[in-house]
């Protein structure tokens, strides 16, 4: 009988460490990478989410064309061109969705570890720029 208690009380202790009573380690919370590039007089801003960015994980980008002209109304589209320098591989285009004037959001996922090429176009009712951002993915 003895045995039986032991038995049963051994595989409760195991069983509440297992399924979410031991104490656990808080992740820390984690930051978004912003990168910055002048295109004449206005200022390109991109922000990736989470900084980590990770192969085979969504990554939330959001670019903002920042002027002191009338510039970010006149942007009309972004696209982000997506390449490894190292890879000839075909290079997918992503399309950002226009969230409020000159503000454009979106998602990336990484197909694999390794050094990217992000380059952004936006296209304006005068022409286009492009500005290319380099990061690094981890697996």
């Amino acid at each position: 009988m003895i045995r039986k208690w032991a038995l049963l009380l051994f595989f409760f202790f195991s069983m509440s460490s297992i399924t979410g009573c031991a104490p656990k380690i808080a992740s820390p919370q984690q930051q978004d990478t912003t990168m910055s590039a002048r295109q004449g007089a206005a200022t390109l801003l991109v922000t990736l989410s989470p900084s980590h960015l990770l192969a085979l994980h969504p990554i939330s980008i959001r670019v903002l064309l920042h002027s002191n002209t009338d510039t970010a109304s006149l942007l009309s589209s972004v696209q982000i061109k997506e390449s490894m320098p190292d890879m000839s591989m075909p290079v997918p285009i992503v399309r950002l969705t226009q969230r409020e004037s000159g503000v454009f959001t979106g998602t990336l996922v990484f197909v694999m570890a390794g050094p990217w090429t992000l380059t952004i176009t936006g296209m304006t009712t005068t022409g286009q720029f492009s500005q290319p951002f380099h990061v690094q993915v981890q697996s």
